[in-house]
């Protein structure tokens, strides 16, 4: 049977493509421990990555909006904030076990022969396999169109993907990466806002790509939206705090953590911790070690590095 080495949670923006050189020497020691956990994944002889991220209104709109998503034939990157359009090689075969398995098992994954991500995942994928010699099984999670799935949801997908992994029929060794969080404020409005200059925006929102006239254009004004902050806020006590609990295992107070409540320490951008709670439901029993953790306000994110290793017991 296949099986689970090892795990990295860790954070992304995509101001450090557009702006690395303002988080100075912070920023600087974030890329450098991406370096140690690439060069740490292929120490481990990790076969496959199994990366879990979420989509930021790219591929998917309130027109249809699943809650979990698994590529399990083609995925393509969409090339945004200055990010490769990674032609992303999939490991189809483990893909589709972990879709037919969690059918099984109650786990109803949305499917898609013809992925397109984001910087959430391709961000992942450029810092720690930007010659993409491990193939990927992607996993997309709705954080960002409430309502979202709960915490508990969230591990509980986890879970079925860690039993679904075990129990393929392989001896590959797979590692697990989920990118996203943590605490920070993403300029998008939300959908119920009645304020007039959010209006155009909204519709896109609600209708997806084909509302978008001239689509350059309109990809420019939102990159425009956050390039032009200087600096975001950041919640530096919140994020210690979750880190806290992932190392010392506390994942039951984490499971109960609600969407309001994470808005309100964390930001709408920090519900993207839902892609670690993924995470945390696979690699149960193994050790947590944050890596990397300072709040860089330059990057409008509290930037975090958790390695995750095998349990000693």
């Amino acid at each position: 049977m296949a099986e689970i080495i090892a795990g990295i949670a860790m954070s992304h923006s995509p101001m450090i493509m557009t702006n690395e050189a303002a988080a100075g020497d912070k920023g600087q020691r974030f890329i450098q421990k991406t370096a140690e956990m690439k060069q740490w994944l292929k120490q481990s002889g990790a076969d496959i990555l199994v990366l879990v991220s979420d989509d930021h209104f790219n591929s998917y709109f309130y027109n249809h909006m699943p809650s979990f998503t698994i590529g399990i034939g083609e995925c393509e990157g969409w090339g945004d904030w200055q990010l490769p359009k990674y032609q992303v090689p999939v490991e189809q075969e483990l893909a589709k076990h972990i879709l037919l398995t969690g059918l099984e098992h109650h786990v109803d994954f949305a499917f898609t022969l013809s992925m397109k991500v984001d910087h959430g995942h391709t961000q992942a994928i450029y810092f720690l396999n930007s010659e993409l010699g491990i193939p990927v099984v992607p996993i997309a999670v709705n954080t960002s169109a409430p309502p979202l799935p709960t915490m508990e949801r969230c591990f509980q997908v986890g879970e079925q993907i860690s039993k679904a992994i075990r129990s393929w029929d392989s001896d590959k060794k797979v590692a697990l990466v989920a990118s996203g969080g943590l605490s920070h404020w993403v300029p998008i409005p939300k959908i119920d806002s009645p304020k007039p200059e959010d209006q155009d925006l909204i519709q896109v929102l609600k209708k997806g790509r084909e509302e978008i006239k001239q689509l350059d254009e309109y990809l420019k004004t939102r990159e425009t939206r956050v390039t032009r902050i200087q600096s975001g806020p950041v919640n530096e006590e919140w994020d210690r705090e979750l880190l806290r609990l992932i190392t010392e295992q506390d994942v039951r107070s984490l499971r109960q953590w609600s969407a309001e409540f994470i808005e309100e320490h964390g930001g709408n951008g920090g519900q993207e911790i839902r892609n670690w709670l993924v995470l945390l439901g696979a690699l149960q029993g193994f050790d947590a070690e944050v890596a990397y953790y300072e709040p860089i306000p330059e990057w409008v994110t509290g930037m975090a590095i958790v390695q995750f290793k095998q349990g000693r017991d």
